[in-house]
């Protein structure tokens, strides 16, 4: 799940390019958000995933690069091509997409493209996805195969913040995934992830996971506070690591159905970036 960018910065803090995106009438602030925030519809029922494609889409993003670190940046677009949705690693065909970072619009065919001599290699997996929200990834190689750097995205339709809930808990768990380094080598941090919502402004959780297979680590949110239809908070190492991360997330969905979101880990254990798309458990 990598792709390759130049090194010394950032991916996603590099990212930068137009949105664009209908606007709704002036006295019915249905379906359509700010292009400038999302570029696609608000959730509503009956939307299939594979509606986004086509669209340039304004992501959430974390990035991690080998020399700088790891960060959770709002930013960056992504153009998926027709069919996108339906391939995935058993048809890397359909792995057409336009992205636009360090001022180059780079195209990804067959899952693949260059940025600035490096290999840029994208990844989707559509068992990760939701009903209305989906996770790419993007690893950075230079032309030799060094690793330099993870990007991981989510997209999808969005909960408009006006229908969102103002009073009540409720649960939400599911996995996520994060690429990145252990040590010297590319390793992958996956495990479950659980967030307790109070839609009065709150949030707290927690991810229980294993890196590289085999090293439990476990973080802790901190300092949840939602706004809107977004969360943010803080990661701090429980259990095998020391360091911390950031996780920026939002609902999706015309009933906050689903919460998507991405994570940066700095920890002595693990440094990457990753993806989370999770769905009600309980209230």
């Amino acid at each position: 799940m990598k792709t390759t960018a130049t090194k010394s910065m950032i991916l996603i803090a590099l990212l930068s390019t137009t949105a664009c995106g209908g606007g709704g009438g002036d006295e019915d602030p249905v379906v359509t958000p700010d292009p400038g925030a999302n570029g696609l519809p608000y959730g509503v029922v009956g939307q299939d995933l594979s509606d986004a494609e086509g669209t340039e889409m304004s992501l959430a993003a974390a990035g991690y690069d080998t020399s700088v670190g790891a960060s959770v940046t709002q930013g960056g677009t992504v153009t998926l091509a027709t069919d996108f949705l339906t391939g995935g690693p058993a048809d890397l065909s359909a792995l057409d997409a336009t992205i636009f970072m360090f001022g180059e619009e780079v195209t990804i065919s067959n899952g693949s493209g260059v940025l600035n001599g490096n290999v840029v290699t994208l990844t989707y997996e559509p068992s990760r996805s939701g009903d209305y929200a989906g996770a790419i990834s993007i690893a950075n190689h230079t032309s030799g195969g060094v690793y330099q750097g993870e990007t991981a995205y989510v997209f999808g339709f969005e909960t408009d913040p006006a229908d969102m809930e103002t009073i009540g808990t409720v649960n939400y768990s599911g996995g996520f995934l994060a690429q990145g380094v252990s040590g010297a080598s590319e390793a992958e941090y996956e495990g479950t992830i659980a967030i307790a919502v109070n839609f009065a402004g709150t949030a707290t959780g927690s991810l229980d996971g294993v890196v590289g297979g085999s090293t439990d680590m476990d973080m802790t949110l901190s300092g949840g506070t939602l706004s809107g239809n977004a969360i943010t908070a803080g990661l701090g190492c429980s259990v095998g690591c020391s360091g911390d991360g950031d996780l920026d997330a939002t609902f999706y969905g015309p009933n906050a159905d689903e919460l998507g979101g991405v994570l940066a880990i700095d920890t002595n254990t693990f440094e990457g970036a990753g993806t989370f798309i999770i769905t009600v458990t309980g209230s």
